[in-house]
């Protein structure tokens, strides 16, 4: 529609959600989904299993989306199995994940 989306200020804000420990925000098919790293180290146990995890997620996501632009909501949240991949001054390798 026009307006500008910066991913870095979505993935700022998504990164300071619970269980998340770096997220990666993405346009698939003409919409917004972030790849989120989940953070199981500080979680109690009790939070790891996957329907938890999915459910939490998914509050992330729906807080996220009260805080931003119509525009730049997010559609999903795609669980990545471990870091990303990142350059030699720890920025995230954006390419290595897009289509």
């Amino acid at each position: 529609s026009g307006q500008n989306i910066y991913p870095e200020e979505i993935e700022t804000k998504l990164n300071g959600m619970p269980l998340v420990k770096e997220s990666l925000v993405l346009r698939e098919n003409q919409r917004l989904v972030a790849l989120v790293c989940p953070d199981t180290d500080g979680a109690a146990p009790e939070m790891i299993d996957d329907a938890r995890l999915a459910q939490v997620m998914h509050k992330n996501r729906l807080r996220l989306n009260k805080r931003l632009p119509a525009y730049c909501a997010i559609a999903e949240i795609k669980l990545h199995p471990a870091e990303f991949e990142k350059t030699p001054t720890r920025k995230i390798r954006r390419r290595c994940y897009t289509e």
